[in-house]
């Protein structure tokens, strides 16, 4: 999987970028078939939003999660991300 970064309206350290890459890659345990995620961490008014778009066969999907904490915001990310990830995969097996 080409994991892509991007921290808007802030400097990421390389220890943040190195925990979002290693959170995303709990993705690839779900389904091994994904080709591209792009993180982007965004941070206005005190706020920190983490947004995911994953790409795989036939699906492109978008999740976004915004928290006060950076950390809090790519684990919601990555959760809700799984959750879009395993029903689509169930989708597959069962056609």
């Amino acid at each position: 999987m080409l994991i892509e970064f991007t921290a808007r309206h802030f400097h990421a350290s390389e220890n943040l970028r190195s925990y979002a890459e290693q959170e995303v890659q709990r993705l690839d345990k779900v389904f091994d078939r994904i080709t591209q995620c792009q993180i982007i961490l965004l941070h206005e008014n005190n706020k920190y939003t983490a947004e995911l778009n994953l790409s795989m066969p036939s699906h492109k999907l978008n999740v976004k999660e915004t928290t006060d904490n950076v950390t809090k915001s790519i684990d919601r990310a990555v959760d809700k991300m799984q959750t879009r990830v395993r029903k689509i995969k169930d989708k597959m097996v069962t056609h």
